[in-house]
C-alpha cells in the first residue's frame, strides 16, 4: 500500500509532537510545571497517570510562562531550521480543540466525531496508528484534546471512551464546559452570531425588568435581585433550548467583596455582557464631586477601578461620559498630571492601564447550547 502525503503529514506530525514533549522534560521546565500543578491540585488525591499525561499536554501546548510565551512556542524558537509550514503547524497547535465527541462512525483510518460543545464535525487520526480507534464504535462517545494537522485532526495526549448508553457522563461534562468555557463554542461561527443574538435579547429583557442597563443595589441585594430577574426571563422564555444559557445558566456566585459591597452597579452593556461592580456608588460620588478624592477611601476605590483589569472599560466611560470636564479633574487628582484631559488622553489611559480589554476580540457573556444539551440539562 503506498503512503499518502497525509501519511507523511501525519507521521512528521508525530515525530514533531516526541520532539516537543522531550524538550518539554528539561529542568528548566520543572518549576513552571509545579505551580501549574499546585494551581490545579490540593494534593488530598494522587495523580494517576492519565490525568499527568492531560495536564503536561495543557502544560506544553496551552500554559503560558512568566516570560509571556508557550513551550510550544519556545521549542519553534529554538528550531530555526524547521520549514516554515512545519512552524505553523505546531504554533497552530496552541489552540487545542476539546471533548467530548460523540462517534460517527471510519473514515478510512480516520474517526470521524462530532464535538458536542460546538457541533462542528472533526475528522480524527492518531500518529500511533487506526487501530488506538478499535474500542470507539458507532455513537460512543471520546473525551480527548485535539490539534490541527493539515486538514485534519490528531489525537493529542491520552483520551477515554465512554459507551452509548453512558451519554449522561458526556453530556454532562459538554454543558459544563459550554457554560464555563463559552469560547469553545465560538469556535463554530454560528453559534458565535447566535450567542450574540441571544445576548441582545437577554439585554432587552435586563433592561425591561429594571428599567435600565445600569442598576445599583446594595451588595447583599445582588442575589436576590437577580434571582427576581431569572425568575422573570424563565417565565417568558420558557425552556426554548437556545435560551438555557441565558436564563437557566450556571448558579450566581458573587465573590465576597460583591457581597459585602454598600454598593454594586450591574451594568449590561450590548458588548461586554453583565458585570457586577462592587463599590459603584462611591467612585460614582467621586465623578460627580472630584473633591471627595480628598478622603482616602474615595480615592482608594476609585483608584481600584483604574487599576483593577476585572473592571472593564466601559464603566469608566460611562462615569467620565456623564460631565468629561470633572473626569479630568478626577484622572489629574489621582495621577498627578495636572494636564490631564479626558476627551484628549481617556482613551489612552484606559489602553495603558487595561491592556488585556484591548488585546482580545469582543465576545459575547452568554454560551448557546445544543438542543439535546438543553434537553438533558431540563432533565437534570
Amino acid at each position: 500500500m503506498s503512503i499518502t502525503v497525509d501519511d507523511d503529514l501525519l507521521n512528521r506530525a508525530g515525530e514533531l509532537k516526541r520532539q516537543l514533549v522531550s524538550f518539554s522534560q528539561q529542568p528548566r521546565y520543572d518549576r513552571a510545571f509545579d505551580d501549574v500543578l499546585a494551581s490545579r491540585y490540593d494534593g488530598r488525591v494522587a495523580l494517576d497517570e492519565h490525568t499527568m499525561m492531560i495536564l503536561w499536554d495543557y502544560f506544553v501546548l496551552e500554559h503560558r510562562l512568566r516570560n509571556g510565551r508557550t513551550v510550544v512556542e519556545q521549542f519553534v524558537a529554538a528550531h530555526p531550521e524547521l520549514p516554515e509550514p512545519e512552524r505553523q503547524m505546531l504554533l497552530g497547535w496552541r489552540d487545542v480543540v476539546q471533548g467530548p465527541f460523540e462517534v460517527q462512525g471510519r473514515d478510512g483510518a480516520a474517526l470521524v466525531v462530532v464535538n458536542l460543545v460546538d457541533e462542528l464535525t472533526y475528522c480524527v487520526r492518531s500518529n500511533m496508528g487506526p487501530s488506538v480507534f478499535r474500542r470507539t464504535p458507532r455513537r460512543s462517545f471520546l473525551l480527548a484534546r485535539l490539534v490541527a494537522v493539515g486538514e485534519e485532526w490528531m489525537i493529542s495526549g491520552p483520551m477515554n471512551v465512554w459507551r452509548a448508553q453512558e451519554r449522561d457522563v458526556a453530556y454532562e461534562m459538554a454543558l459544563e464546559m459550554s457554560l464555563r468555557a463559552p469560547e469553545a463554542v465560538y469556535r463554530n461561527p454560528e453559534k458565535l452570531a447566535q450567542a450574540w443574538e441571544l445576548q441582545r435579547q437577554d439585554r432587552d429583557r435586563f433592561v425591561r425588568f429594571f428599567g435600565s442597563d445600569l442598576v445599583v443595589v446594595a451588595g447583599d441585594q445582588v442575589a436576590d435581585r437577580m434571582a427576581d430577574y431569572h425568575a422573570f426571563c424563565r417565565a417568558e422564555v420558557p425552556g426554548t433550548p437556545s435560551s438555557i444559557s441565558a436564563v437557566d445558566g450556571p448558579v450566581l456566585e458573587l465573590p465576597p467583596d460583591v457581597v459585602d459591597a454598600e454598593t454594586v452597579a450591574m451594568i449590561y452593556d450590548e458588548v461586554d455582557g453583565l458585570g457586577f461592580y462592587a463599590e459603584f456608588g462611591l467612585v460614582e460620588a467621586a465623578f460627580a464631586d472630584p473633591d471627595l478624592l480628598r478622603r482616602r477611601r474615595y480615592r482608594e476605590h476609585t483608584m481600584a477601578y483604574l487599576q483593577d483589569d476585572s473592571v472593564a472599560p466601559l464603566v469608566l466611560r460611562r462615569l467620565a461620559e456623564l460631565d468629561p470636564e470633572r473626569a479630568s479633574v478626577v484622572f489629574r487628582r489621582l495621577l498627578k498630571k495636572p494636564r490631564f484631559d479626558w476627551a484628549r488622553d481617556g482613551e489612552e489611559l484606559l489602553r495603558a492601564y487595561k491592556p488585556e480589554h484591548f488585546r482580545r476580540a469582543p465576545r459575547p457573556r452568554v454560551s448557546p447550547v445544543s438542543e439535546r444539551l438543553a434537553a438533558y440539562a431540563r432533565r437534570r
